[in-house]
């Protein structure tokens, strides 16, 4: 939940683009209900890092690179999705590319993020039996970021 906190405070631009898409909120609890935030996972079955993030999905995003790194040099994959803040900077991008009202609730939302997330561009298919558990998990962060933050109000 530490690093919940440290990506509620990622509003910075990163090589021009502002974050805006997803909340705060919303970016900490993806990655709490993608790894933990566990800042040691690094790679698993083509994806990477806090936000399991895989190579289409950080072109899809628009390959964003750390400061001073090059997109087409060995390793800036990686060293973005291995990143919080560059990592970060690549779901937003995505989001902003692929923004969709997954759900069909009339309004795009944390919920419509975690499906795209989940789903990729489109939103298409069906979520599988362990979408539930990063829906659940998502759902638990939401509601304890938001509680915290009106009682310390």
């Amino acid at each position: 939940m530490r690093l919940v906190v440290i990506l509620l405070g990622v509003t910075t631009l990163l090589q021009g683009q502002p974050l805006s898409p997803v909340t705060e909120l919303c970016l900490g609890c993806l990655c709490e209900a993608n790894t933990d935030c566990n800042r040691s996972f690094r790679c698993e079955e083509g994806e990477c890092g806090l936000f399991r993030i895989s190579v289409p999905y950080w072109k899809d995003a628009g390959s964003p690179i750390i400061k001073g790194d090059n997109d087409t040099t060995d390793g800036a994959f990686e060293r973005c999705v291995l990143d919080p803040y560059c990592a970060a900077s690549t779901v937003q991008g995505y989001m902003a590319r692929f923004r969709k009202d997954c759900n069909g609730d009339n309004k795009v939302d944390c919920q419509d993020f975690a499906l795209l997330h989940y789903l990729g561009a489109g939103c298409e298919g069906a979520p599988g039996e362990d979408y539930k558990q990063f829906r659940d998990t998502l759902n638990e962060c939401l509601a304890e970021v938001t509680q915290l933050a009106t009682s310390s109000t």
